[in-house]
């Protein structure tokens, strides 16, 4: 089973690109795009990506007259070969593309325009909190993981609780502590 990449895009641009990208990303097309991974798999045969871009990306599609976002999930990794090339034809987009895959162990963003793409990946709990920050971060934590450890020493060996400050970790401690 493949390991599932959550990847949230951005994609701003001059109206008129916009308007040209977003007719490629409709379902009415005529070209069988009946669902978010039909449009993935049409967007890589457009542009040519046959390389090590995920395989298929089940994406999700919110649009302004200025700004494009696209989510979800996709097999593995993210696909930035395909949006470096989008970029390539799309001169004015400048692209956010934010990625975590917590099994494989990585998170991170790249940022992409004119066909050139600087990835920045870490670890994914590093990842993490270069992404969104300490705070927010914190709070997802106490919301949706301490309960994935079985003692203190294990919470406290993990490479997330080492990237946050004393007083969070003092914090979140006593929070895993108190938990009933």
């Amino acid at each position: 089973m493949a390991n599932n990449c959550y990847n949230y895009i951005t994609i701003e641009g001059n109206a008129t690109e916009i308007k040209e990208f977003s007719a490629l990303l409709k379902k009415e097309t005529g070209k069988g795009q009946d669902s978010g991974f039909d449009i993935y798999s049409n967007l890589r045969t457009e542009f040519g990506v046959l390389g090590n871009d995920a395989k298929w990306f089940d994406i999700d599609i919110q649009e302004t007259e200025n700004e494009i976002i696209i989510s979800g999930d996709s097999a593995w990794c993210p696909s930035l070969e395909l949006f470096t090339k989008i970029s390539e034809k799309y001169q004015g987009f400048i692209i956010r593309y934010e990625y975590e895959e917590q099994g494989c162990d990585f998170a991170g963003w790249a940022e992409i325009s004119k066909g050139n793409c600087e990835d920045n990946c870490f670890s994914y709990w590093k990842g993490i909190f270069e992404i969104r920050g300490e705070e927010e971060t914190k709070h997802y934590i106490l919301e949706n993981e301490l309960e994935c450890y079985e003692t203190e020493d294990e919470l406290k060996e993990t490479e997330m609780f080492a990237l946050f400050s004393p007083e969070n970790q003092a914090e979140i401690l006593e929070l895993y502590n108190g938990r009933e």
